[in-house]
Formats: structure tokens, C-alpha cells, sequence
């Protein structure tokens, strides 16, 4: 189980999502704090994906776009992001993990 840390939203359910699930757009909206619309700006702005094999309109997501809209509302409620901004950051967190899972791969 997750334990709070200063860095979590207040509110919102700490959950070890299931790397196999698929969430409704009701279901993320829910446990990321914000609403359905929000969610599906961010899918048009490129911000999140739908989860894999589903139809961009299909409203599922994986628990990666689950991840990445708890990192977007945090970014934005704390530091106070602007979407682009929010692109960058999200490219450069991206980047990062694929660099150190390479240098796992490595040892």
C-alpha cells in the first residue's frame, strides 16, 4: 500500500494502479480530481493517450494516462504549469525514464 507523501493531492484515493486495467473517462476523471471534460482536452491537446487498441473516442485509458494526469494536475496545482509548459515537462520526464531504463538494460 501507498503511504502519503507531501507531494500527493490532497483528497484523491492512493491507489497501485493495475498495469493491465483500463479506467472509463468517468473512472479517471474520478480518481485524478478533475473533470471528464479536462481529461478529454488533455487527449487532444497530446497530453495523455487512450489506453492501447481503443478508439480515441472509446473513453479508456490504461494506467499510464492514469500516471501522467496525476503528474499534469500536480504540476498545475503546485508549480502552476501552463499547458505548454506541461509538454515539456512531460518530454522531459519521458526521456528520463527511457534513459534509465536503458541504463538498466546496460549493467
Amino acid at each position: 500500500m501507498n503511504t502519503p507523501s507531501e507531494n500527493d493531492l490532497p483528497g484523491l484515493p492512493l491507489i497501485e494502479p493495475d498495469t493491465d486495467a483500463t479506467y472509463t473517462l468517468d473512472v479517471i476523471a474520478s480518481l485524478t480530481g478533475v473533470t471528464s471534460q479536462t481529461v478529454l482536452h488533455y487527449q487532444e491537446q497530446g497530453l495523455i493517450s487512450p489506453a492501447a487498441g481503443h478508439e480515441p473516442d472509446a473513453g479508456q485509458f490504461d494506467a499510464e494516462a492514469l500516471r501522467t494526469l496525476r503528474r499534469i494536475e500536480h504540476l498545475r496545482s503546485t508549480c502552476e504549469v501552463n499547458e505548454s509548459g506541461l509538454k515539456l515537462i512531460l518530454e522531459l520526464m519521458d526521456e528520463i525514464e527511457r534513459l534509465r531504463a536503458e541504463l538498466r538494460t546496460r549493467r
